[in-house]
């Protein structure tokens, strides 16, 4: 989440420097499972997912990246985006999102992350968390070429069940858990369609429904609805 890294060239290299329709599903998915009254993106990067957000709940952004941080207030202009955890309202929020968010921290930094995300916390709040799963059925079947491992500011890559237990640590409850399914297609030697048929139907499914479907190590990403124990 922080660093000098995080500029528009970043952004654009990764596909992330606007709106895309994985963010559709994710509003959904807070929609659904998190249920929040006021919700805090956290890492809210370019500011789009915010902006699908404050349409439908007040929202707000925390980024550290000082330019992501100012496109992220063009954006979503109705919405705050504080550049400091030390800067959160306390218990301010009952719901928040961390959406490819913590694989860009290390452990040590991600410690003082919670810990102010839970200052920010109503006693009620759920987080919806997404993070790469180098454990998980893309990895095995991209290997090397995977592109969990493309991303030099991926400095905490962990396989799910590592992350439920860093989770755990940190006086948080898992309510439910699941993966994304197979997007990033080819995954074999068939033609883009063919292997888009065969391997790519279950994530279809699951985005269409709005819901999460998939177990955990069945796709590219680790899901977690969280609540403070």
């Amino acid at each position: 989440m922080p660093g000098p890294d995080y500029d528009e060239a970043y952004y654009a290299a990764n596909g992330q420097l606007g709106d895309r329709p994985a963010l559709r599903y994710y509003t959904r998915l807070v929609g659904r499972y998190v249920r929040p009254r006021r919700v805090l993106d956290v890492g809210c990067g370019t500011g789009h997912l915010l902006a699908r957000m404050s349409a439908r709940w007040p929202a707000d952004g925390l980024e550290l990246s000082a330019y992501s941080a100012s496109v992220a207030r063009t954006v979503s202009p109705s919405s705050t985006v504080w550049e400091s955890p030390g800067e959160l309202p306390a218990a301010a929020y009952d719901g928040l999102t961390a959406i490819h968010v913590f694989e860009h921290i290390p452990d040590d930094e991600l410690t003082g992350l919670l810990a102010a995300l839970r200052r920010a916390s109503a006693d009620d709040a759920r987080l919806l968390v997404v993070v790469p799963d180098p454990a998980g059925r893309a990895s095995r079947l991209h290997g090397a070429a995977w592109n969990g491992l493309t991303d030099p500011t991926h400095v905490n890559l962990k396989p799910h069940a590592d992350w439920r237990e860093l989770f755990g640590s940190h006086g948080l409850r898992v309510e439910r858990e699941g993966s994304d399914g197979l997007w990033n297609f080819p995954y074999s030697r068939l033609p883009v369609p063919l292997d888009a048929l065969r391997h790519g139907l279950p994530m279809a499914a699951q985005f269409l429904s709005g819901r999460m479907l998939l177990s955990p190590g069945a796709g590219e990403s680790s899901f977690f609805v969280l609540s403070w124990a």
